[in-house]
């Protein structure tokens, strides 16, 4: 295979001490990409002379900034390709990414797109990416991706190529989030189309402590957690509001029957713990215990699903901004049948939390009693 239908887009601002690695990277394609476009979000460095140098093996668009979703989706109407690859201005291509997940694809025409794994990676002393370890990838069964992909961000969208018509459907990248754009894409992505995995890892994710996001509301890295939770929150919202219940089973269901729901309810508690949505978890515990036929005693899966709802994604930091406020919204489970396990459930994951989880002796001490007031709501 010596030519491809891939179009690599390439959303930059401020980068321009990265941006000509990442495209040299592109630029040595063991199968050449169609075309290379880099989309310069009103960056006021050095960057447009420095894309200049390629020529026409890059096409430069500029625009006022507005942030990646606005950048990307300007990108998706121009693009020529059939397929298209979303990529990060300070990460560094493998030399086979493209023709690694094209094989992939031939194998299996009707996939809508093809993920892969990473490798982590920082800057050396002369500036250029040193790679590191493998973020090595345990991929679900393909009828479980989506969910997987609901529950938790395990593979990067850099990582992924996907039909372009597929990005015109789903309308490209959410311009409201600032944030976890990309997550949103790839689950709205995964909701809609086949995906498969490819084994090879096909870039290199530069960790580093610059500053990110658009002009209004540009974040260092110690206030990148802060505003990854406002975000992730609002995607976990959209996915309630998007994604009926039958999504939220395995395989997904067009309408549940009596188990399908009480497992889809469980599953999307989970979803909605990964994401800090605390009012909406304990929304759908009690609407599972409602649903479920089992009595006062709850199935042991079931305890076991509900006691890592605060081991899950921001679930626990989410609750710790008014951990009395969660508590007394935990203890009004008692009412239903099966609640005081639901909530004893909810205390022993605090609890693993609290004796697994690194911090200081007070940290610990406190996360302690945080599982014990938990554990009290239920017996009081």
């Amino acid at each position: 295979m010596t030519t491809s239908e891939v179009t690599v887009i390439v959303p930059t601002f401020n980068r321009a001490s990265y941006i000509n690695e990442c495209i040299d990277s592109l630029l040595a394609q063991s199968v050449p990409a169609r075309e290379i476009i880099v989309v310069d979000d009103g960056s006021d460095d050095d960057t447009a002379a420095r894309v200049a140098r390629y020529g026409n093996r890059v096409r430069y668009v500029r625009k006022d900034n507005g942030g990646k979703p606005s950048a990307v989706n300007l990108a998706l109407n121009q693009a020529r390709g059939d397929w298209i690859w979303l990529f990060d201005d300070d990460d560094v291509a493998s030399p086979d990414a493209i023709e690694a997940r094209l094989s992939v694809l031939c194998r299996d025409p009707g996939l809508g797109f093809v993920y892969a794994p990473h490798y982590m990676g920082t800057s050396g002393p002369d500036g250029r990416i040193v790679r590191g370890r493998v973020n090595d990838l345990s991929p679900p069964p393909p009828e479980a991706l989506h969910l997987t992909l609901m529950r938790s961000a395990f593979c990067s969208l850099s990582s992924v190529i996907f039909r372009r018509e597929l990005s015109l459907q789903l309308g490209g990248l959410d311009p409201s989030l600032v944030a976890g754009e990309d997550y949103d894409f790839l689950i709205r992505l995964a909701g809609l189309a086949r995906g498969a995995f490819c084994d090879r890892p096909v870039f290199i994710v530069r960790q580093h402590t610059g500053t990110r996001g658009p002009k209004p509301e540009r974040c260092a890295e110690r206030d990148r957690a802060r505003i990854f939770l406002r975000y992730s929150k609002a995607i976990g919202q959209k996915i309630r509001l998007t994604q009926p219940l039958g999504a939220f089973c395995v395989p997904s269901a067009s309408e549940c029957n009596a188990a399908q729901s009480c497992e889809a309810l469980l599953n999307r508690a989970l979803v909605m713990a990964n994401h800090g949505c605390v009012d909406e978890l304990i929304a759908d515990v009690d609407a599972f215990l409602c649903a479920v036929e089992t009595g006062p005693r709850i199935a042991y899966q079931a305890r076991a699903a509900i006691s890592e709802i605060l081991q899950t994604g921001w679930a626990y930091d989410s609750c710790t901004n008014d951990w009395q406020r969660f508590v007394r919204k935990a203890g009004a489970l008692r009412a239903r049948n099966g609640g005081r396990g639901a909530i004893l459930a909810l205390a022993k994951g605090a609890l693993k939390r609290a004796t697994s989880y690194p911090g200081t002796l007070a940290d610990r001490m406190l996360r302690l009693r945080r599982a014990g007031s938990l554990a009290w709501a239920a017996l009081r």
